[in-house]
């Protein structure tokens, strides 16, 4: 099977963006760069022809057919068949990101993952004012509680845990602020556990910081989320 951009006939023209906190999602989801995730949306882009996120087997059809040397009909279906994951009949980003991983790579990484489009943080409570997004993480008040999440627990297990530190237990009085950090693969949990805290009217969210982590010995970095809420009025 080919790879999804290792034809030279694919011109890298951009075409749509990410929201900061989606890209940062789906390279701790697929443990890929910047610039790798940007590279390959601009590839989809360019087959995504009507720009609604997903790929037909017709616009994969009209790009075959403006090229000097198209693929018969058969191979094309062959090829689309290998995009389309979930046989839906059309090719979603994450899907496309699955196959370059899977080929680039050989890691088969999962894409039941509902709980991306979370990480976009504008929709964390549409009815608030949007929080202060920050490009780069700045230092953490130490008087602020901080939760650190990790992918080995569930979201509903850190949602009762914030539960907690916001309402207080015997044993520990309830906080006023609570900073929920998140790193890689963990994201997607901070933003779900945000998300919960807001529906459930024990916090609002206050801020929102993402940057980049190093990590000693690996010679590259890890995405981080730190979703800072304050405990809501009505708790």
């Amino acid at each position: 099977n080919r790879h999804p951009t290792s034809s030279s006939r694919l011109n890298m023209a951009p075409k749509g963006e990410l929201s900061a906190g989606l890209l940062e999602a789906y390279m701790a989801r697929f443990d890929l760069s910047k610039s790798q995730v940007l590279a390959q949306k601009r590839a989809f882009d360019l087959l995504d022809q009507d720009g609604n996120g997903k790929i037909t087997f017709e616009e994969v059809k009209a790009m075959n057919n403006s090229t000097d040397q198209p693929m018969s009909v058969e191979e094309l279906r062959t090829e689309f068949s290998t995009l389309d994951v979930d046989g839906d009949c059309t090719v979603t980003f994450l899907e496309w990101l699955k196959v370059y991983v899977k080929g680039e790579f050989g890691r088969d990484v999962s894409i039941h993952i509902h709980d991306l489009d979370t990480v976009q943080v504008h929709d964390l409570d549409a009815s608030a004012p949007r929080p202060r997004a920050h490009s780069e993480l700045a230092p953490i008040d130490e008087s602020v509680t901080v939760m650190k999440l990790s992918s080995k627990n569930s979201a509903s297990y850190y949602v009762r845990v914030a539960r907690q530190f916001l309402e207080g237990t015997e044993e520990k009085q309830a906080v006023e602020e609570l900073a929920i950090n998140a790193l890689g693969h963990a994201i997607p949990l901070a933003s779900a556990v945000a998300h919960a805290l807001v529906e459930e009217k024990l916090a609002k969210v206050t801020s929102v910081m993402t940057g980049l982590q190093e990590i000693p010995g690996a010679g590259r970095h890890c995405p981080v989320l730190v979703v800072r809420v304050s405990k809501s009025s009505a708790s």
